[in-house]
């Protein structure tokens, strides 16, 4: 293998290492959130099983007259929440948070009605054939354990029930 060849498959595996490592650091290091789902009627038929989540916490965060400032600018909304199971929202804002003992924050896109989506936790794919049984039980009955850093980056870590 000459040498090009060997810093063309190193860099590769770099590139590869760097994608895969910061969720794995969030989901080791980060804060455990509990949030309660909501249901999504989503259809995908490329995807594979996978089920999209909605979070409560999302639901009328924001003033309606505050809204649509940060979704047209593409700004993110940084909702700070409690570390409880489930988790309560204690702030929203379009500045990042310092959230203080038993809380953590994270990165939100408003969709200019009040609501607040979270795109990092919004799909949980599952083994073939499950996705239905998840579906049925998003909403009361169904909890999202969510690891978060302290750059309010948030990773999905799993489904619980209630």
């Amino acid at each position: 293998m000459t040498r090009a060849t060997q810093a063309a498959v190193g860099l590769h595996v770099l590139i590869m290492i760097s994608v895969l490592v910061p969720p794995l650091v969030v989901r080791a290091t980060g804060t455990t959130v509990y949030l309660e789902t909501a249901p999504v009627d989503p259809r995908a038929l490329f995807r594979g099983d996978y089920v999209i989540l909605g979070y409560g916490i999302g639901r009328n965060a924001l003033p309606a007259g505050e809204a649509q400032q940060p979704r047209e600018s593409g700004r993110p909304v940084y909702v700070t929440v409690t570390t409880e199971r489930p988790a309560r929202v204690v702030a929203v804002g379009s500045e990042r948070p310092e959230p203080g003992p038993g809380q953590a924050c994270l990165i939100g896109r408003s969709r200019g009605d009040g609501t607040v989506d979270f795109p990092q936790i919004a799909q949980y794919f599952v083994p073939e054939g499950e996705g239905r049984a998840i579906e049925e039980q998003r909403g009361e009955d169904l909890l999202a354990r969510v690891s978060v850093s302290a750059s309010c980056n948030a990773v999905l870590a799993g489904l619980e029930a209630r």
